[in-house]
């Protein structure tokens, strides 16, 4: 299968006024990081060498969703509203990405930016939970757990190398790809045309 390359991603300055600065313009540099992040993910997909391509499938996945969905917000729902972003993105707030898809999206509605909500308790969500929850289990090394019999289930290792390998290649990219498509057809608008299926 022929990869298509993606269109490269260029920094854009857009010159907005500031609040704190009425009058003066002010330049801003952004950057889209979603993209790359999805293209990794896609590549791994692709690439059907299980269990090091779907581990790298699912935190380049994760790591799009949570690329898009500010990124998303920041172009398209605010539409370079940069001062805006912040009401959605407070700086010193951490939040889990399955805890910011419902608040944000949650914050549009009531501000009137998106015209409805998406259904957050269907499978598409489900499958993201799971995704992320493999992420997780990844990235902070519950995945190298030892495991013996007897031990509580927190204890044991998740993903395990079994879990991984029953993961089709492709699950965690149309994962994102079903999420995406979910929360813009609730809202009305058009997918980006880089976030395809493998």
């Amino acid at each position: 299968m022929t990869e298509r390359k993606q269109p490269p991603q260029v920094i854009r300055p857009a010159s907005i006024p500031s609040e704190e600065a009425v009058g003066t313009p002010t330049v801003w540099l952004t950057y889209s990081f979603a993209p790359e992040w999805f293209s990794e993910a896609l590549n791994e997909a692709r690439s059907r060498g299980a269990p090091a391509s779907t581990r790298r499938e699912i935190v380049f996945a994760v790591c799009a969703a949570e690329a898009y969905l500010l990124e998303w917000v920041r172009d398209d729902v605010l539409d370079r509203d940069f001062n805006g972003l912040r009401r959605y993105f407070p700086w010193n707030q951490r939040r889990g990405i399955l805890e910011r898809w419902k608040d944000v999206t949650k914050r549009l509605h009531a501000d009137g930016r998106i015209k409805a909500l998406p259904a957050w308790g269907g499978r598409e969500w489900q499958d993201f939970v799971e995704l992320v929850s493999y992420r997780d289990g990844l990235v902070h090394a519950n995945a190298s757990r030892p495991a013996t019999a007897r031990l509580a289930i927190g204890e044991l290792p998740f993903p395990t190398i079994a879990q991984l390998l029953s993961k089709p290649p492709g699950w965690a990219t149309t994962t994102l790809v079903t999420l995406v498509d979910l929360v813009h057809r609730a809202v009305g608008t058009h997918a980006p045309t880089w976030l395809q299926r493998p």
